[in-house]
């Protein structure tokens, strides 16, 4: 198994563990190969090569790009998410464009913006209709599981089938020991100005999400 969605703290107020400590606990769980997916930044890039090289392990660079809040018809977002791996020299660049349009254009559109800079990258995804709508346009795409038997990944199982494209199993990773779940719910009541005890389940991630 190779971890391809874990956050470090560079996906603020998520994430809780530097670069250098995820490394450093993925080689000591026996991993070989890691992927550090960020939310719309990569910050942490050139701690994570680093922290590659001396713990001899592969870095898979990449990142997870979200939708913008707002959509140029002034409606809500989508929510659509999508994380996307880079394969070669092409696609790092790609990734950057798509990064910076994600920061600078406040209608940026997800399932548009990633057609016209699709080379090089690997996207996976949790949203059926973006793997057919980015398939049928011969990008190269899989379906992102997280694990959970629910209708979500019933639906993209289908879709998968249909489609002839790969499942990865990609549970979010959001820190390296249980115990970070607490500094974790702290972070995100800090980010929504409320109090531990107001948090809500979907205002964080789930308490299994660490690097096992």
């Amino acid at each position: 198994m190779i971890p391809l969605t874990v956050r470090s703290y560079y996906s603020l107020m998520w994430g809780t563990c530097s670069p250098e400590k995820i490394c450093a606990a993925a080689k000591k769980r026996g991993y070989h190969r890691l992927a550090i997916t960020d939310t719309d930044n990569l910050y942490g890039l050139w701690s994570f090569l680093k922290s590659c090289k001396r713990e001899n392990l592969t870095p898979i660079v990449g990142a997870e790009l979200t939708d913008s809040a707002r959509n140029p018809a002034d409606k809500p977002s989508t929510g659509y998410r999508a994380v996307c791996l880079v394969k070669n020299d092409q696609g790092y660049r790609n990734l950057c464009r798509i990064i910076t349009r994600r920061h600078i254009d406040p209608a940026f559109d997800l399932k548009s913006v990633i057609l016209t800079h699709a080379k090089g990258l690997v996207i996976t995804t949790q949203h059926p209709e973006l793997l057919t709508h980015w398939h049928g346009a011969g990008l190269t795409v899989a379906a992102a599981v997280s694990g959970k038997p629910d209708s979500v990944a019933f639906r993209l199982r289908k879709t998968s089938q249909y489609l002839g494209i790969p499942m990865l199993f990609t549970p979010g990773i959001f820190f390296t020991d249980p115990d970070d779940f607490k500094t974790h719910r702290m972070l995100r009541a800090i980010d929504l100005n409320t109090s531990l005890s107001r948090l809500k389940t979907e205002d964080t991630t789930s308490s299994e999400a660490w690097l096992s």
